[in-house]
């Protein structure tokens, strides 16, 4: 599987090529254009001039539209990488507001973990403080039961008249 960067790497060597190509030609193939431009415009009757105005011009006609093609084709990726530029911006942008949300709550997670260890320290303390209370309560009715118990079955003193 190719690389989309691998890709992109050579279409740009190719363009270069393109351009680098076109640009050796260019001055040669100007100059040939510029000499037989003179030569037609001075003799026009004579065809041999007329024929290399003709392929000298037609050469750089050709070197114009390959170097207009080849920017077209360079606009058109370009245009289609800030396309996906911008669609992997948004998609960026998405991302970090949900990461600052998971984060968020991450935060809150971490306080709440901290105040349930300490809610379930306050409620072992609770717990322990009614347990011992529910000791003294339960030591205390036996003791007041036993209070009661000794004061009714206790003997009755007879009742003597005088």
């Amino acid at each position: 599987m190719v690389n989309s960067n691998d890709k992109l790497i050579g279409e740009a060597r190719e363009f270069d090529e393109k351009i680098n190509t076109i640009k050796q030609q260019f001055f040669s193939v100007l100059d040939d254009f510029q000499k037989y431009y003179v030569y037609f415009n001075k003799n026009p009757e004579v065809n041999e001039f007329q024929n290399y105005y003709a392929s000298s011009k037609g050469q750089l006609q050709h070197m114009s539209r390959d170097l207009f093609l080849t920017t077209n084709e360079i606009d058109k990726i370009i245009e289609e990488l800030n396309k996906e530029m911008s669609e992997v911006s948004i998609k960026l942008g998405n991302a970090k507001t949900l990461n600052a949300e998971l984060t968020g709550r991450l935060q809150n997670l971490e306080k709440t973990q901290n105040g349930s260890e300490i809610m379930l320290d306050d409620s072992k303390i609770a717990y322990n403080i009614q347990y011992y209370k529910n000791w003294e309560m339960f030591i205390g009715v036996i003791g007041v039961t036993v209070l009661i118990l000794k004061i009714y079955k206790a003997p009755s003193m007879p009742i003597t008249n005088k």
